[in-house]
């Protein structure tokens, strides 16, 4: 939510140019001054109206500025989640769960067929987007932006350079075509339509795209990745409940899937000082500090309230000494 002190310079700029644009329709209709008079207090009034913008301009910058230490998220590894948000609760924490545009709601989709995820990472986890390895340097990975209906899906080679993405970088057209089959559900005749125009767009840079109007299916893919992998790996959390499963055949990465799981934000204030912990279900954790722009804090007592907060939620204290802090005087 925008600050009220912000909010007081740009209402007031609004009753100005108000005023400023009523008052020049009123100069404009006094048939017995001179055109000249008209236009020298016309430009007066829009001087007056660009001055006035540009200080409530400065007024919203200088007001909104801030100073910050910030730590790179840690993983604790196994936490409960739901037990940590209670004890912050308790504590009388303001507990800030992500909505609109930074809610998991908005990214991807939850899978509601595929029933080991569910209870390998919780029922609201989100799958975001998944690739494919043709070998160590040509592989495609899959999108989808907020507001689309569309799957972009994006070829790249990764050899150390920046060169265009020519037909011939591609995979077989059979391996190709199967992994359109597999992932959108379709034909072969669409799965050959799909390739033509990916062809088509290639060579025009490092990486070439495509747009699918089709929902991926999450169940075949994920168990395409189980029989065809070995092995596979993820990706540790650090607060913001991003992380990759990749798949291995012996030593080799065949594949991978990004999904994305809750996290929260829990917020200590203290002498108008903001001490904030974003955590999610799976162990990641980043800490923080709000504060006036220029101002500082001991690093032995921000510490210390990060510790005693880490005692309220049910964390190991001694953990806060995993973060490195880095202080930032301005955001500007």
């Amino acid at each position: 939510m925008i600050d009220s002190i912000i909010l007081i310079p740009i209402f007031i700029e609004v009753l100005i140019a108000i005023g400023i644009i009523g008052g020049i329709v009123w100069i404009w209709r006094k048939r017995h001054w001179s055109i000249l008079k008209k236009a020298a207090i016309t430009i007066t009034f829009a001087a007056v109206l660009l001055i006035s913008f540009y200080a409530s301009f400065a007024f919203i910058l200088v007001s909104s500025d801030q100073a910050n230490y910030l730590a790179k998220g840690s993983n604790l590894g196994q936490i409960d989640y739901d037990v940590i948000i209670s004890n912050a609760q308790k504590a009388g924490y303001r507990v800030d769960v992500p909505t609109g545009a930074d809610s998991i709601q908005e990214f991807g989709v939850h899978p509601s067929n595929i029933r080991e995820l569910d209870e390998r990472f919780g029922k609201e986890y989100r799958f975001w987007s998944a690739g494919y390895f043709y070998n160590e340097k040509v592989y495609f990975k899959t999108v989808k932006y907020q507001g689309s209906n569309d799957i972009e899906i994006s070829f790249f080679k990764e050899d150390g350079t920046y060169s265009p993405f020519k037909p011939e970088d591609l995979p077989p057209d059979e391996w190709i075509i199967e992994k359109f089959r597999l992932m959108f559900g379709i034909n072969d005749v669409e799965s050959r339509n799909y390739l033509t125009h990916l062809k088509d767009s290639a060579g025009k840079g490092p990486e070439t795209k495509i747009s699918i109007g089709k929902e991926i299916n999450v169940a075949a893919l994920y168990s395409d990745l189980k029989v065809a992998s070995s092995n596979s790996s993820i990706s540790s959390t650090v607060g913001d409940g991003w992380f990759k499963e990749t798949f291995y055949s012996e030593d080799k990465k065949i594949g991978f899937l990004d999904f994305i799981i809750p996290n929260t934000r829990i917020i200590f204030k203290d002498r108008g000082q903001e001490y904030i912990i974003t955590i999610d279900r799976m162990g990641g954790v980043r800490p923080g500090i709000k504060l006036g722009a220029g101002e500082k804090i001991p690093e032995e007592k921000y510490r210390g309230i990060f510790k005693k907060m880490f005692v309220n939620l049910g964390l190991p204290p001694e953990k806060v000494e995993v973060f490195k802090f880095e202080y930032n005087p301005s955001v500007w």
